[in-house]
């Protein structure tokens, strides 16, 4: 039983370690990409904010839970979503649903108010959720932008192995939030991804685009012509 155990606990600490190290690393591909493009088309401001906003609040459950790996790998994703965020804003990113970080911050603060009178189940369930915050509006979005140039496919595959770390130190750790993290974040991911894949003519067909726009030209080509 106690080898057991302990096997269990060296298993957890390497999924800590290896989600934490992979966090890290995701959320920097972005950030390079909307630097060397200039550009931040396709890429929604909202869902960068929400994203800082529950990074916030993770690190917060960390601390409170003493949870080390849930600390570090939601406080250390915090420099890379808030600067992506800075950049996508100053280069003109979608800034459609603004009031989605605002009214998320609130319920979260709201939820951490009542946990003397509901429990803590109300806020762990909201944190396991919160993933949906990001990848809602990054994924719809892609979904309506003819131009997705300045997104990052590789931050979204890296995003599916994190969810998946996430996941399997949650199941080890008995963290529920954590499962219901890595369920949504892996199925946005690879919503996402699935919009790089789609030919610019065949998501003109899917998806109808505004008068003049040549689903076959990008940003990049256009600045060319001008």
């Amino acid at each position: 039983m106690h080898r057991k155990t302990a096997v269990n606990l060296s298993l957890a600490t390497l999924l800590g370690l290896a989600a934490t190290l992979l966090a890290v690393a995701y959320t920097l591909p972005q950030v390079r990409k909307l630097v060397r493009s200039g550009t931040a088309a396709g890429v929604s401001v909202a869902a960068l904010a929400n994203s800082t906003v529950s990074g916030t609040a993770w690190t917060a459950y960390g601390v409170v839970e003493h949870e080390v790996w849930v600390i570090l790998p939601a406080l250390l994703t915090l420099p890379g979503t808030a600067g992506a965020m800075a950049i996508a804003w100053r280069r003109g990113g979608d800034r459609d649903r603004m009031w989605l970080p605002v009214a998320w911050a609130s319920a979260l603060t709201a939820l951490t108010a009542l946990v003397p009178l509901l429990g803590s189940r109300p806020i762990v369930v909201a944190l396991g959720c919160s993933i949906t915050l990001m990848v809602v509006p990054a994924a719809a979005t892609a979904w309506r932008s003819p131009d997705v140039s300045a997104i990052a496919a590789s931050a979204w595959a890296m995003l599916i192995v994190d969810a998946a770390l996430t996941g399997g130190y949650g199941l080890l750790a008995d963290i529920d939030a954590n499962l219901i993290y890595a369920l949504v974040a892996a199925s946005g991911s690879v919503l996402i991804l699935t919009r790089l894949a789609v030919p610019p003519h065949v998501h003109a067909r899917l998806v109808r685009l505004p008068g003049g726009i040549d689903p076959d030209v990008t940003r990049d080509d256009l600045s060319l012509v001008a």
